[in-house]
């Protein structure tokens, strides 16, 4: 077989992305994308000074260069990749980011992390950092496709957000950064050989170090190729390459049919609790019975669940540790929504997680798997004292590509976590500006607006 026609992924991804201009997007793209920047930018706000930021940004700091780019949410300037890093990782501290299909990638962060960097470096448009999302978050799930997704057989012990997302990111700043095709497969290339990501790092502080890793590795590689450092032309589907790692039964047919034309970003969700979004059905669930009936939570003498069985993979845990441990516990944010009747960043504190009452509601949780349950299902049976029982069932949660949230309810949730750290007045501006990108004529404005 020619040269030419091995090159059935690397070649088409360029081709993809230095095709891709804002006036080509059609316009549901275009507003999937202006949904997307808006999550991504709130959620690292949001995370800018949780405890891992901090933590990194003080063991860090010392190794880092000139203080040339913005750390959203902070007062703080770093070099470039620095700030890639502490913006990703801020990203990804409460696990309120977007989530495209099951395989739990979450592309947004990363992407936005490493052009936000690019954007503060030359002069870009909101036009060109907008198309260099969607190029980036398209390429991510893409891959994702091709690794994971039936009919591909890929181990879903990778994290595809450090998989896919640090070479997503990769093309998305190179494309921002104006390399030509050679470059640009150097991007690729160097990415994909430093991905990485293990999901046996949930509930620990390496889990969100892995979306920091991705936006640094992804800059730095459209860098070292912007300067002539090379990689494979095949670093996808080469031999040993990104593809034979990462799948077993790799799907290249997933990455290119409609690449160009077809958009995964619309299959992109974005979510309304701080957890792992195989959680939300249960939180849903609990919720929609405190609306609907009047109990406390004293009450409870039992709360049954039935999930799925992803659900009890990756989010079982009883009994918590702390606050990271909790970010991933259906029994935790069960709890903390029978009690609280809610399920934001508060209820997800460590205070939350010590408390007696969410402790004694998690020890009585019964979780089983259910494997004919949808996806984005749950059935929740309460009993109470006097032999009174509640039952509510979801079929599609808030959140789920069948029940998305609205524009209203994205931006109600950006402004819940920014408003804290960079005031009413400036969260306002710099939604509206998320909404505009299209109409500025320096995309740094979003970093500026975000300090």
């Amino acid at each position: 077989m020619s040269k030419a026609a091995d090159d059935i992924a690397t070649g088409p991804l360029v081709e993809f992305a230095l095709a891709l201009n804002s006036s080509s997007l059609p316009a549901p793209v275009q507003h999937e994308c202006r949904r997307a920047l808006l999550d991504a930018i709130g959620c690292i706000i949001g995370g800018a000074r949780h405890e891992i930021v901090e933590r990194a940004h003080h063991a860090l700091h010392e190794f880092t260069g000139p203080a040339t780019t913005s750390l959203l949410g902070r007062s703080e300037r770093t070099d470039a990749l620095h700030a890639a890093l502490l913006n990703g990782l801020a990203g990804a501290a409460y696990s309120f980011f977007d989530s495209y299909s099951d395989a739990l990638l979450h592309p947004g962060g990363p992407v936005t992390a490493a052009l936000l960097a690019v954007a503060e470096r030359r002069p870009v448009t909101g036009a060109q950092f907008l198309a260099a999302l969607a190029a980036g978050v398209e390429t991510a799930c893409r891959l994702t496709k091709l690794a994971v997704l039936p009919p591909a057989e890929g181990n879903m012990s990778w994290s595809q957000s450090g998989v896919a997302g640090g070479v997503g990111a990769a093309l998305a700043a190179g494309r921002l950064l104006d390399l030509p095709a050679a470059q640009l497969r150097w991007a690729i290339g160097i990415a994909a050989s430093e991905a990485s990501g293990t999901r046996v790092e949930h509930g620990t502080m390496a889990a969100s170090l892995i979306f920091g890793r991705a936006a640094q590795s992804g800059l730095r590689a459209a860098l070292l190729a912007k300067h002539g450092f090379t990689s494979s032309a095949r670093p996808i589907e080469g031999p040993h390459g990104f593809a034979s790692v990462f799948s077993a039964r790799p799907n290249f047919t997933a990455l290119v049919n409609g690449l160009g034309s077809e958009f995964e970003i619309l299959g992109n969700t974005y979510k309304p609790f701080p957890t792992g979004v195989v959680v939300h059905p249960a939180i849903d669930a609990m919720l929609q019975l405190k609306r609907r009936h009047s109990f406390e939570a004293k009450d409870i003498s039992r709360i049954g669940l039935n999930v799925t069985p992803s659900a009890v993979t990756f989010g079982s845990r009883a009994q918590p540790a702390d606050d990271l441990e909790a970010k991933f516990s259906i029994q935790h944010w069960v709890a903390a929504a029978a009690l609280r009747g809610k399920a934001g960043i508060q209820e997800g504190t460590l205070a939350n997680v010590k408390d007696p009452e969410i402790i004694r509601l998690r020890s009585i949780t019964v979780v089983d798997a259910d494997p004919l349950l949808l996806p984005y299902g749950a059935r929740l049976a309460l009993e109470l004292s006097g032999g009174r029982r509640l039952e509510s069932s979801v079929e599609h949660c808030v959140g789920s590509p069948q029940a998305p949230m609205s524009d209203e309810a994205l931006e109600a949730k950006f402004l819940d976590q920014c408003e804290p750290l960079i005031g009413g007045l400036r969260a306002k501006s710099l939604a509206a500006m998320c909404w505009r990108i299209l109409d500025l004529e320096d995309a740094t404005e979003l970093a500026r607006s975000a300090c």
